[in-house]
């Protein structure tokens, strides 16, 4: 690989003006405990670095693949009661940065949130944007933009998920000079060799989720009817809409493979089998789309909905194709497009494994949060946009 990969550098040598760190999280999840660990072996002894969770990994996401990711965290406390969160804070103290993902809905963040305001210790948002379409959209903002005040004055910093973060962030009333693009940074793949060349062949198709209607699965199955090429495609997850999907599957005679929910290591095993991802989301509750990162970093195109956060990755040329959601004939033309191009031969594969495991592994994103720290707190550069 050419270049230098911030997972290649050492871990910091300057002191930062903090020396303890609080992640608080409404789960352990799997895919912030990876970046939570590079952030604390980044900084190094001089820096304490814990994650709070209000829950372990919920029961609902265990059935999706979730896995217990606790045991590679330095520090970790799950559902803490209200005077272990007080002991927490009291023992950071003024030096502590506390960055909260999320402000309501899970009584641990509340609780701690509405502790730090009291004390007026430094704190930082690490989320995704809410949901503003429709309605109940503009009731979302309405509450947003009227009971953040305070949020939006002394906030250090917004680490803002997705294409859609930034911009909702700013028209609720955060400073722009606040709000950072971020993303959900994970492990690197693994050792892997490339897969053949597939141009004239079977084309290889994955879709990865929760089959529920605002998932938008139906329109892939439709895209896929209307290809002039054979293609197969493999669906891992479940929901409420599988048996319709596997007949809809079978009405198209299509080549159809549901596998069930697998665990995410094998998952990210198995992306590299795909020659595309396609993430068709309807909704902007896909404020990232963890699965379009694990494809990139195997090398496989992606094609997504402009819906999903994810789809800012794929502005990149060679990455892959954003679409309109639910849109049948938009999927089958970017797939014809991505075999058509060579967007799916070994050489682009490889360009894509390169840029992606250059921005979005673990190590990336934590060299990445260092950098925006340092800005607020001390003064540094603003550094540029994670994604360039």
């Amino acid at each position: 690989m050419s270049g230098t990969s911030p997972s290649d550098l050492p871990p910091s040598a300057l002191p930062l003006s903090f020396n303890r760190i609080v992640f608080w999280e409404p789960c352990i999840s799997p895919h912030k405990s990876a970046f939570i660990s590079a952030v604390a072996q980044r900084l190094g002894p001089a820096v304490t670095v814990y994650c709070v969770g209000h829950e372990g990994v919920p029961e609902a996401r265990q059935a999706l693949g979730w896995t217990d990711t606790a045991e590679i965290l330095h520090r970790t406390v799950v559902a803490p009661s209200n005077q272990e969160i007080d002991s927490l804070i009291a023992e950071g103290g003024a030096t502590c940065l506390h960055v909260f993902s999320g402000i309501r809905w899970f009584a641990t963040l509340t609780y701690a949130l509405r502790q730090v305001k009291q004390q007026r210790l430094p704190f930082a948002l690490m989320s995704e944007p809410r949901d503003n379409a429709g309605w109940k959209g503009g009731l979302r903002y309405l509450q947003s933009r009227l009971t953040e005040g305070w949020l939006t004055r002394r906030v250090q910093f917004v680490l803002a998920i997705g294409r859609h973060g930034p911009p909702w962030f700013r028209s609720v009333g955060y400073a722009a000079d606040r709000v950072f693009p971020f993303a959900y940074f994970l492990p690197p793949p693994g050792a892997a060799g490339l897969p053949a060349d597939t141009r004239g062949g079977v084309l290889n198709l994955a879709y990865v989720g929760r089959f529920t209607e605002l998932k938008g699965v139906r329109f892939v199955l439709t895209a896929l009817a209307q290809l002039a090429i054979p293609a197969r495609i493999t669906l891992i997850g479940d929901g409420e809409l599988r048996r319709q999907l596997e007949q809809q599957a079978a009405a198209l005679q299509l080549d159809a493979i549901f596998t069930g929910p697998l665990p995410i290591n094998e998952v990210q095993q198995r992306m590299r089998d795909f020659d595309i991802l396609i993430l068709p989301s309807l909704s902007k509750d896909d404020g990232w789309g963890a699965v379009v990162s694990e494809a990139l970093m195997a090398g496989v195109a992606v094609i997504a909905s402009d819906c999903a956060g994810a789809s800012i990755l794929l502005d990149q040329p060679g990455n892959g194709c954003v679409v309109p959601p639910g849109d049948s004939a938009a999927i089958a033309a970017a797939i014809m497009s991505l075999q058509r191009e060579e967007g799916l031969t070994a050489a682009a594969r490889e360009a894509r494994m390169q840029w992606a495991v250059q921005r979005l592994t673990a190590q990336a994103g934590a060299a990445h949060f260092e950098k925006i720290v340092r800005h607020r707190s001390e003064g540094a550069t603003r550094p540029k946009e994670f994604f360039l």
